[in-house]
Parts: C-alpha cells; sequence; structure tokens
C-alpha cells in the first residue's frame, strides 16, 4: 500500500508542473484574447466613447503581448497588425449606438480585467510550483 501510495505521490507531482504551464498557457491565450476582443470594440465605438478609451485599450492590447516576453517593438508591430485586421473587419460590421458602445466596451474591458486576475494567479501557483522544486515536466 505505502509503494502505491508513494507512485501516486510521485506521479501526480511531476504532473503538477505540467498542469501549472498549461494553466499559464491557456490563462495567457484568453487574456490576449480578451484585449484583442476589448481593442476591436473600442476601435469599432472610438467616435462615440472617446479616443482615450482607444488609447487605453491599445496600451492594454501591447501590454498583454509584451507580458510573454515579446520585445517592445515587436508587441507594438503585432498590435498595428490587430488593428489592420480590425479595420478589415470593420467595413463588414454594423454601426453601434452609443448605448450598446457604451455597454459592449464595459463588457470586454471587464472580461479583460477578469482573465489579467487569472493570469495573475496561474503565475503564483507556477511560481509556487518552481519553488517546490518539483520535476519541470511531466514523464
Amino acid at each position: 500500500m505505502k509503494t502505491f501510495l508513494s507512485v501516486c505521490l510521485i506521479s501526480s507531482s511531476s504532473a503538477i508542473p505540467a498542469f501549472a504551464d498549461h494553466g499559464y498557457d491557456e490563462a495567457y491565450r484568453g487574456y490576449v484574447g480578451a484585449a484583442y476582443r476589448h481593442l476591436a470594440t473600442v476601435y469599432n465605438c472610438r467616435a462615440l466613447i472617446g479616443r482615450s478609451r482607444y488609447n487605453n485599450a491599445r496600451v492594454a492590447a501591447e501590454n498583454s503581448l509584451r507580458l510573454s516576453g515579446m520585445p517592445t517593438d515587436i508587441a507594438l508591430r503585432s498590435v498595428e497588425k490587430m488593428l489592420e485586421k480590425i479595420r478589415r473587419d470593420e467595413k463588414t460590421k454594423s454601426h453601434l449606438s452609443f448605448a450598446q458602445c457604451a455597454t459592449k466596451a464595459a463588457m470586454t474591458q471587464a472580461e479583460l480585467q477578469a482573465r489579467e486576475r487569472k493570469l495573475q494567479s496561474e503565475r503564483q501557483f507556477k511560481n509556487w510550483v518552481a519553488d517546490k522544486d518539483l520535476p519541470s515536466e511531466a514523464p
């Protein structure tokens, strides 16, 4: 019985870092996706809700990319590519009213903030696992 428990403990301890990495990667992808959706919403509504909200959304998108370790210049170019896609897609979308823009911008900003908190939580978990000196990969 002790042998079985030892094997289970060792197996699960080696899987924790892989799970931590997967959770962090998933949280990061969700965060970048939320940053893109918020940027697209605010860009499409910038005439109604103000340019400053667009600038804030752009900075949030840049920061979401830089968080992965991407150099600043590449993050800036990547956000420009995002904006090119948003501009192309803007032509096919119907325009929203002020109330719709304000509501959708608030929703996408709330999603972005929630994704950022989840990412911070995953980062703390990943650091906790790293501090425990567990194996870095699953068998």
